[in-house]
């Protein structure tokens, strides 16, 4: 037979750690969107604005590197298996091709990590600034409640992240999402049949990648919350 006071009391626990869980659901620090995120960006002078699109086309460039290698490779084998015939002209010739291609990576990638760094750089100071004027504009009753101290030590910690987001790995995202999208648009030019066995088969290395990335994420939480229970 089932006692009533420990369905009440175990009732009670259910309630109280339910509440506890949306309690902390609810303390987690909402997510910055894109836009809020490149706001710095756009606060500033007209330099950095240019700087910015200047290094989004040096980012479209350098990630068009890569369909044209695979296009260069494709067509190389060709002159290749004809080195007998002709001689070591159209090996020359693609040997200077591949010179002009790196010289155009290279610099493609110096544009792109330079304006992009720098633009990080910049929207970084100004968002330190913002920080700061918000933090004077607050009453005295405000550094009753926070730490001042405490929230200077978690906004270097913060800039340093924004800027490392906003720099070298915002670049990388347009030329790799550039490098990707070309592919497909050459793979499809050349065999678009084994474009459409690839593709069909993308979605299940691309959850195969996900579950990985996720159980190496979540790895030190797993063996933390397996040493409290």
């Amino acid at each position: 037979m089932k006692d009533p006071a420990n369905e009440e009391a175990n009732s009670v626990k259910s309630d109280s750690s339910s509440k506890s869980k949306s309690g902390k659901k609810k303390a987690k620090v909402q997510q910055a969107s894109l836009a809020q995120t490149l706001s710095f960006i756009f606060q500033g002078d007209t330099q950095t604005k240019v700087i910015f699109f200047v290094g989004i086309i040096g980012a479209i460039g350098n990630g068009a590197v890569y369909p044209i290698l695979a296009y260069l490779f494709s067509s190389s084998f060709s002159d290749i298996s004809g080195v007998g015939s002709k001689g070591l002209a159209d090996i020359r010739e693609l040997a200077y091709t591949f010179m002009i291609v790196g010289v155009y990576a290279f610099v493609m990638a110096t544009i792109q990590t330079g304006c992009f760094e720098t633009v990080a750089y910049r929207a970084t100071l100004k968002m330190k600034l913002q920080w700061f004027r918000a933090l004077l504009r607050q009453d005295p009753a405000f550094f009753d409640v926070y730490d001042v101290g405490g929230i200077a030590s978690n906004v270097s910690p913060a800039a340093n992240r924004y800027r490392r987001g906003l720099g070298r790995k915002f670049g990388e995202g347009i030329q790799f999402t550039t490098a990707g999208i070309g592919g497909i648009v050459y793979a499809m030019f050349a065999s678009w049949r084994v474009a459409l066995v690839v593709l069909a088969l993308t979605p299940i290395i691309s959850f195969t990648a996900y579950m990985v990335m996720h159980l190496n994420q979540t790895k030190s939480k797993r063996s933390a919350d397996a040493y409290t229970t």
